[in-house]
């Protein structure tokens, strides 16, 4: 329960930080914008104060200059305004805060343009070396704002200000700062009420899956118990009666004449059908025995008890199964499981004289061969089989394949029927193989 509270724990902090991070970016990109935006607003009231002491003609000097340069030494001393152009449509410089830039030209940027044009406001960030800019005295990034204005004859010109972009970053930064606390303070408080929601539903689902197994480990036990109840009654019973039965019509028939061939053939056949019913509820007896009662004492034992019982219908079983003896309690589940249906078959169809157990283990895996000498089959009609309503091999095999193992079949006519199954020695299926039927 440890281990998924704490992926949980720590996926729910990667998001934390992914979005602290990007509430970060968000928080900045808008300090950004709106430093820009203020610094735009600033140029337009300053320009629209500015426009009265302008004149485009450059051999005139303003019309107020001492005015002029008086607003703009105040405006550059007291705020972010680093300098002020007056530019004329060309890209000439009619007047600055700063001597040096009067009178030369460089073309306007395409937001300059796009500003005078439209009669409006526009602004971009630029370094103090391009030549649009004429940076001046001023050096670095910087954040030109251009404000579209017509002097006193109506010729319409440029007001050009430059503010360090340093002033915006630092509007971004406490944009951020402001944004930040809060996202964090909340996305904290989210994971910390998370994290006992994740242990008390971590906690609930153990519970309940641990009161589930105990439900189908109290079914497969009653299983067990009833089908051991159903194989002693047979055993000790029905198959003892008949057996009884079957020695008593042979004594009959060979102690007393029978009064005419009719009886006779009627009293072997009798008989003879006896003995098989005998041996048919034997063969069931060793499909009853419970899979999980038989290898509480191991798997080798388990199967020489099993090959007992398979030899009584006088097939010759040979065990060779050393590996088995320290086998886990699921594999060695899956695996007993597996030799009780294959010598089920062997017994019920395949005519076979011996047959032969083998298990082995290698890397991890445990691997049961059974093979036996009888008619064998077609393998083609497996799914026929199958279709008819014989599906033991089928459900077992999807039982191996849950467990991580494998099962393979092979067979032709007249040359007996191999079966191979593998079991990861890590397998957790007890319970599937203890009540598989």
């Amino acid at each position: 329960m440890v281990v998924p509270v704490a992926w949980f724990t720590c996926a729910g902090l990667a998001v934390t930080l992914a979005l602290a991070l990007l509430t970060g970016v968000l928080a900045r990109r808008a300090g950004l914008e709106q430093g820009t935006r203020a610094f735009e607003s600033l140029a337009r009231v300053t320009a629209a104060t500015l426009t009265p002491a302008l004149d485009g003609d450059p051999t005139r000097p303003p019309a107020t200059p001492g005015d002029l340069r008086t607003h703009v030494s105040a405006l550059v001393a007291a705020g972010p305004v680093v300098a002020v152009r007056v530019r004329a449509g060309d890209g000439r410089v009619l007047w600055a805060d700063d001597r040096s830039v009067v009178g030369r030209v460089a073309p306007l940027p395409p937001e300059a343009r796009r500003a005078l044009d439209s009669g409006s406001v526009a602004s971009q960030v630029a370094d103090s070396d391009d030549p649009g800019v004429l940076a001046g005295r001023s050096s670095g990034r910087v954040l030109v704002a251009w404000v579209a204005v017509e002097d006193v004859h109506g010729t319409p010109l440029l007001v050009e200000f430059h503010e360090s972009y340093s002033e915006v970053t630092e509007i971004a930064e406490r944009a951020w700062m402001r944004f930040t606390p809060a996202a964090l303070g909340a996305l904290a408080l989210l994971q910390v009420i998370q994290v006992p929601l994740a242990w008390r539903l971590a906690s609930r689902l153990r519970r309940s899956r641990q009161a589930e197994d105990a439900l189908l480990q109290a079914a497969v036990d009653a299983s067990d118990a009833e089908r051991r109840r159903i194989a002693g009654e047979v055993h000790d019973h029905v198959v003892q009666d008949l057996t009884g039965l079957a020695y008593d019509l042979d004594a009959a028939r060979m102690r007393g004449r029978p009064r005419n061939a009719e009886d006779a053939e009627l009293l072997e056949r009798t008989a003879a059908a006896v003995r098989q019913t005998v041996e048919d509820l034997r063969a069931l007896l060793v499909a009853l025995i419970p899979a999980r009662g038989a290898f509480r004492g191991g798997l080798l034992p388990a199967l020489q008890v099993l090959a007992q019982e398979v030899g009584r219908s006088g097939i010759r079983v040979s065990v060779s199964a050393d590996a088995a003896r320290d086998l886990p309690g699921p594999t060695a589940a899956l695996l007993y499981r597996c030799a009780q249906e294959a010598l089920r078959n062997v017994t019920t169809h395949s005519r076979a004289t011996s047959v032969e157990v083998v298990v082995t283990r290698d890397q991890g895996v445990a691997t049961m061969r059974v093979e036996d000498d009888g008619q064998g089959f077609d393998e083609s009609r497996l799914d026929e089989r199958f279709a008819a309503g014989h599906v033991g091999l089928r459900a077992l095999g999807e039982l191996l394949v849950d467990a991580g193992g494998s099962l393979t079949l092979t067979s032709a006519p007249g040359q007996g029927t191999r079966l191979v199954a593998t079991v990861p020695l890590s397998t957790t299926a007890p319970l599937s193989a203890g009540a598989a039927r």
